[in-house]
């Protein structure tokens, strides 16, 4: 059962409406209020911060809902970065390993993170380090900075998932940033993960998935380039649950690639809206603007409880 919210839902719209110099309460998820969390960029791709609540527009399913609460603060941060350490991405490795540094240099204070892995060594293997959350940074260092191996096995959807788990008792914001090429391709002995499966339980945990999809290029024996495209999932889970999705085919990119990243997730706007059915179905979120020019991502379904 998550935490709730500490304040009515009449209170956070009050809060709402305060001069912005007053403190917001901390935004929790809740079973009272659908949290959706927003980034706004202008034709340039540049983040706008700068935005109000009379600025946004939410329906569910459709209709036009009252927005509950608002804030564009910057609220602390659970994060697991999870990356592919198989096979097809061990040429990478150490671009890997510094883009993935150069994100953990950009939290916050009061932001955790773990680091995950799968594909190293035994590929099977699926591993989220340290035990629990941290905001100690020569910590998490470390990690990254621990040797891998070549493996053969490529769970990426078990690995999601099993981020989604390990972000389950956290309050607040809750992240997956995961680098890879997207393409499952778990061991038989272990209990496969249907895509269907894992958005379904991102949705549940209200867990916002970040995507950095690699483009694979090799030479043909012909001289001409294979591209071989990232898998398609990781496009669709990072839209549905609202987070970035940024593809890069020459890993020297990462590292500005996850800086991107940390900056938008310090950067969104922080909305809530009251369930209109308590049906337990998934429903549709459209999140919009007042101005045509600027574009928002925002996540695109909830399931509404019971």
């Amino acid at each position: 059962m998550k935490a709730a919210l500490p304040f009515a839902i009449a209170a956070a719209a009050t809060l709402a409406a305060a001069p912005a110099q007053q403190p917001q309460q901390p935004f929790r998820t809740a079973t009272d209020l659908v949290p959706v969390f927003a980034t706004v960029r202008d034709r340039d791709a540049r983040l706008v911060t700068t935005l109000k609540q009379e600025d946004f527009t939410i329906t569910d399913n459709g209709k036009v809902q009252p927005i509950a609460f608002f804030s564009n603060e910057v609220e602390p941060l659970s994060v697991v970065v999870m990356l592919d350490r198989s096979g097809s991405m061990f040429a990478h490795q150490f671009e890997i390993r510094d883009a993935a540094s150069a994100f953990i240099q950009q939290l916050k204070p009061d932001d955790r993170a773990r680091i995950g892995s799968f594909g190293d060594y035994v590929g099977n293997r699926i591993v989220i380090k340290p035990s629990e959350f941290s905001s100690n940074k020569g910590e998490l260092l470390d990690i990254l900075r621990a040797p891998v191996g070549v493996g053969r096995g490529s769970p990426v959807f078990i690995s999601i998932d099993q981020s989604i788990a390990a972000l389950a008792n956290r309050e607040g914001r809750r992240v997956i940033i995961i680098f890879s090429d997207g393409y499952d391709d778990a061991a038989p002995s272990l209990m496969a993960v249907k895509f269907k499966d894992l958005i379904d339980r991102a949705r549940q945990a209200d867990v916002m998935v970040c995507a950095l999809g690699f483009i694979d290029v090799q030479q043909r024996s012909d001289g001409k380039p294979k591209i071989t495209p990232p898998d398609p999932s990781l496009r669709q889970l990072a839209e549905e649950t609202g987070g970035a999705y940024l593809e890069l085919q020459d890993a020297a990119d990462l590292t500005d690639r996850f800086t991107r990243i940390a900056e938008e997730l310090h950067r969104q706007y922080r909305l809530a809206f009251a369930p209109p059915l308590r049906d337990g179905k998934v429903h549709t979120i459209l999140v919009r603007v007042a101005d045509k020019d600027l574009a928002v991502r925002a996540r695109q379904s909830y399931v509404a409880p019971k």
